[in-house]
């Protein structure tokens, strides 16, 4: 089966329009149609209701959905495990939320870099829902998490915690932090649930946001006072010299979580990397 097929399958299930698609895969209208009718042959059911209204999928479409999203990860990995190059020793595929990407994984990669020169890594960053699905496609090896979603086939193990600090461009110490100026980070409901605990009148403030990189740029740009991760504030210290921690502030230790198929569980590669990551924490 092409995978052309497959591609165009998931771009019209998203458009719900050949036409659209057409545009968006730069081929012609017909040769989506083309295209489908051959998978349709192929698989020897009708993926869509065509209609004036566009493309309804049909029962058979949503079914054929997961398995068309796994042979073409399927697919991307295999090409890219092949592309590795013969001076390497296979690809590593690891998976992060983006709150972790500056202050675990890089440090995670780098020490992987040196244990393991030959090894081919391939790093991603996004939301702990999609990792965990693509770790049941088995398209990633190892997923790294704050709040991991539990699912029958998937191994979950905590690995170490991640240390978050008060920080401000105002004061070092707490009795001096402006509510007015400061910045809610939420992390996680676990976060939210230990900084409501330990520090109330900060829970309320006047403005709240749900990524860290959004509260260093303002940080940056306004000032202010917000929990960051430990381990990435002296980097952030030679961008922004007048952050400074807020010394008699709470610290919010938070679980860090490893996400492995059970299949992948007792593979040598990913138990070194595991090891790794646990030292590295």
């Amino acid at each position: 089966m092409e995978i052309k097929l497959i591609e165009t399958f998931l771009d019209v299930l998203e458009s719900r329009n050949f036409n659209l698609s057409a545009e968006r895969l730069n081929i012609t209208q017909s040769s989506v149609s083309a295209r489908i009718k051959a998978l349709e042959t192929a698989i020897d059911a009708t993926l869509f209701e065509r209609g004036r209204a566009g493309a309804t999928p049909t029962v058979a479409g949503f079914r054929f959905e997961p398995h068309a999203r796994l042979l073409l990860a399927t697919w991307d990995q295999g090409r890219r495990d092949a592309g590795a190059g013969p001076n390497r020793d296979g690809l590593l595929r690891l998976a992060g939320q983006f709150s972790l990407m500056r202050s675990v994984l890089v440090d995670w990669v780098i020490e992987l870099r040196r244990h393991y020169p030959r090894k081919a890594i391939d790093l991603q960053a996004d939301y702990s829902n999609q990792i965990v699905r693509d770790l049941s496609l088995g398209v990633v090896d190892i997923g790294i998490l704050y709040s991991p979603q539990y699912l029958p086939d998937i191994d979950i193990q905590q690995v170490g915690s991640e240390q978050f600090v008060m920080v401000s461009t105002e004061s070092n110490t707490i009795n001096k932090i402006s509510k007015e100026t400061y910045i809610n980070t939420g992390y996680t409901s676990f976060f939210n649930q230990c900084h409501q605990s330990l520090l109330p009148e900060f829970s309320n403030g006047a403005l709240s946001v749900g990524f860290e990189e959004l509260s260093v740029e303002l940080l940056k740009r306004i000032g202010g006072s917000t929990y960051l991760p430990k381990r990435f504030i002296p980097d952030l210290m030679l961008t922004l010299p007048s952050i400074r921690f807020v010394e008699d502030a709470p610290e919010i230790l938070h679980p860090v979580f490893s996400a492995v198929h059970i299949r992948k569980r007792h593979y040598a590669e990913v138990a070194h990397a595991l090891k790794v990551l646990r030292n590295t924490l």
